[in-house]
């Protein structure tokens, strides 16, 4: 059985790169009150960790309605064959380890320092070259810059681009350039420069749909799982729109043809399989893309935003509408941060009153529900709700 832990700390754990990194307060509070997301996406036999009582208590309510997996600790720790937290950092390994698991299940020390240097930005810039090199047409190619002053001459040179860390996520780590150097912008970039050894700078693309592409690595390469319809905020992840994978296609399809997105995700698995071959990394991973206008107004795709190394939204998301929402049924998965204590728990009771839940066979067929347990101490909520 394998055991679930949600770590949603792990890019930051792999910007730092210790086995002893410390998480920030903001970090600690998503990881606590999300933390039994994980029963609604792992495997039918396996196992989740679940922080405190009142998880168990969500546990305990929420499976006697949904086919959901079993909470850790109704099972005894010799049934755990191995780790599937949402993202593996050597922060990751030593917690497990200190729960007194025996090391033979984890993975080895380079396999860490390898999905390290693939979840590093350049990937994506690698993965877009490889593209272009079999006829793909990609964007401006992004740049990885370790001079602060190369930096600058590339913000001065363009209109509006953008700068990124290397190791971030979910919208985390970027700064966006007006064709000049601003103390925030100067200042961002040379500490990360500083820490991270380096700045990946992009010219500005004009976002008309952000998506994402799912694969799964196993012993047989990488395979496409499905497609995410996400929305951002000022380059945030807020959550996705859930609808078959067909209705993800056909609206892609309003901007570009079918053929191409689908050469893509074929050229996709093709490298990815061949870059992870020996990488030792096993698990879900998204390829971030973006449809957007060029400076002609042409609708144009950019296949490679990003690569996760890790469990994500989207690949959440997916698993959730097909598992268990009913099928033709149309919503959206929200992930929200709130500044007050109380605000979470008050727009729990809001949307329970506003969009009564219906299930039909164990599946969801229209209304609200929370993906872990909503306090009034909460400041992050996870939620769905479906159309009726």
């Amino acid at each position: 059985m394998l055991l679930h832990i949600f770590n949603p700390e792990n890019d930051l754990a792999l910007a730092d790169g210790g086995a002893n990194y410390c998480p920030p307060p903001a970090a600690t509070y998503i990881a606590h009150d999300l933390a039994a997301l994980p029963l609604w996406f792992a495997g039918s036999e396996d196992l989740v960790l679940l922080p405190s009582d009142i998880h168990r208590a969500y546990y305990n309510e929420v499976s006697s309605v949904f086919d959901v997996t079993q909470c850790y600790d109704v099972v005894h720790e010799k049934d755990v064959t191995g780790f599937s937290p949402w993202g593996w950092s050597a922060q990751m390994k030593r917690r497990i380890m200190a729960m007194g698991f025996n090391v033979e299940l984890l993975p080895t020390d380079e396999t860490i320092g390898n999905i390290r240097t693939l979840s590093n930005r350049r990937t994506s810039i690698a993965l877009l070259e490889a593209m272009a090199a079999r006829g793909v047409d990609v964007p401006p190619l992004p740049v990885y810059m370790t001079r602060n002053e190369d930096v600058a001459a590339f913000v001065e040179s363009v209109p509006r681009c953008v700068v990124k860390a290397p190791w971030s996520g979910s919208g985390k780590g970027i700064m966006w350039g007006l064709g000049r150097v601003e103390v925030p912008l100067e200042n961002f970039y040379k500490g990360i420069i500083k820490r991270q050894g380096g700045v990946v700078c992009e010219h500005f693309l004009s976002s008309v749909q952000e998506f994402a592409m799912e694969f799964l690595a196993n012993e047989n390469g990488v395979q496409f799982v499905g497609y995410s319809l996400f929305n951002s905020v000022k380059g945030s992840y807020s959550g996705n729109i859930l609808l078959s994978d067909n209705e993800i296609e056909q609206t892609l399809s309003q901007y570009i043809p079918l053929p191409e997105l689908h050469n893509v995700k074929s050229l996709i698995s093709e490298l990815l399989t061949d870059k992870l071959h020996a990488s030792g990394y096993k698990g879900y991973l998204g390829v971030d893309m973006m449809i957007y206008r060029d400076e002609c107004g042409n609708l144009c795709l950019n296949p490679c935003m990003e690569v996760n190394m890790r469990m994500n939204m989207g690949v959440v998301s997916r698993i959730i509408y097909d598992r268990h929402v009913c099928a033709g049924k149309r919503g959206q998965f929200f992930v929200n941060y709130y500044k007050k204590e109380g605000d979470a728990f008050e727009e729990h009771r809001l949307n329970k009153e506003g969009y009564p839940l219906e299930v039909e066979n164990g599946r969801i067929a229209g209304g609200y529900i929370n993906l872990s347990p909503i306090t009034p101490e909460n400041r992050y909520s996870v939620y769905i709700i479906i159309d009726k």
